[in-house]
């Protein structure tokens, strides 16, 4: 993959401050996850813990600590910016209103036998949560819960993937339309209508490698798709046509302009109608790359606050503020 350059896209970005997850210097615990909106965000650690933080352009603060889950975080979600939704391996999805001053759930929503939860999402009619589970015996499961009756889950398709299922992405417009990915290599496009699989399974993309991450982007009629070999790929929806094989992302900084080890994720900014993917080295560099057509365009990299992998990255494409977090244990706060 050659990797090209722009420049002017984004103000440049620098560190502004960065703080220790963990306070236990004998306790490393690693930073997996990050969910924010403009005030506050939330982090879940390699400890089953998530703690809360106040930022601004310059600062963040600690605010607390919430605690529930006896297995691993997969998944974070700020709804409507007071509700934070949690799914871990303990096959349970916590939501708190962090409206009020109680540490504990207001709500649990539970997998039959308790089975290990990878991923969630909510449509955008807040009527309906998808969530993916790990292959249990013969079956990788998509279960599904009616926000409006969320005692049980309401239906689960266990037909279309044979391996765990660590992306479940709901359309940003429309209500029914859903896509899932797993180690299989698929993606799914599902039209959920009345919760017949084989009826409402519209179009598979076969990524030919485990899916790492995937989600929707453009007006929603495309996807892009990360592996777990770090390829990078990008699809039409649900017709399942590739559009672009960028191949194997990884860089050596010996032979490019950075050093590439691994994909983050991407973002897409719906102002500008650009789609972004952020990309790290294994001392902790990240690159901030625009995805064009046929090019990949090194916008930025963001150097010389952590010093492990970056597991996860927020920006708010409005204020240009970023949140990043991996296995040094730190959260960092950039800006212009």
């Amino acid at each position: 993959m050659k990797l090209g350059t722009i420049y002017g896209l984004i103000p440049n970005i620098q560190s502004k401050t960065s703080i220790n997850f963990s306070s236990d210097k004998n306790n490393h615990s690693y930073i997996f996850d990050i969910a924010f909106n403009n005030s506050f965000c939330v982090v879940s650690g390699s400890n089953h813990e998530l703690n809360s933080y106040n930022y601004d352009n310059n600062s963040l603060t600690f605010s607390g600590k919430l605690s529930y889950h006896d297995d691993t975080v997969t998944n974070l979600k700020i709804h409507k910016d007071h509700f934070l939704m949690s799914s871990s391996k303990d096959g349970r999805i916590a939501i708190w209103d962090l409206r009020t001053s109680n540490q504990d759930p207001s709500q649990i929503l539970m997998a039959k036998n308790q089975i290990p939860l990878l991923s969630f999402d909510i449509n955008v009619s807040d009527t309906l949560l998808a969530a993916g589970t790990e292959l249990v015996a013969k079956d990788a499961k998509i279960l599904f819960w009616d926000l409006r009756n969320p005692s049980s889950v309401y239906a689960e398709f266990t037909e279309s993937h044979n391996d765990d299922i660590t992306q479940v992405k709901f359309h940003p417009i429309s209500p029914t339309r859903l896509i899932s990915g797993a180690v299989d290599g698929l993606i799914c496009n599902f039209d959920l209508k009345s919760f017949e699989e084989d009826k409402e399974l519209i179009g598979v993309i076969n990524s030919g490698s485990s899916i790492n991450r995937a989600g929707y982007f453009g007006n929603a009629e495309y996807v892009y798709c990360l592996t777990h070999d770090e390829t990078f790929s990008l699809w039409g929806a649900p017709e399942a046509d590739l559009l672009c094989n960028f191949g194997d992302i990884r860089q050596n900084s010996a032979q490019s302009l950075v050093q590439i080890d691994y994909a983050i994720d991407c973002q897409f900014d719906f102002s500008a109608d650009r789609l972004y993917l952020f990309t790290g080295s294994n001392t902790g560099d990240i690159s901030m790359i625009h995805v064009n057509a046929n090019e990949l365009q090194l916008c930025q990299t963001f150097n010389g606050v952590h010093s492990e992998i970056v597991r996860s990255i927020c920006w708010n494409p409005q204020t240009n503020i970023f949140l990043t977090g991996g296995e040094d244990s730190k959260l960092c706060l950039w800006g212009p």
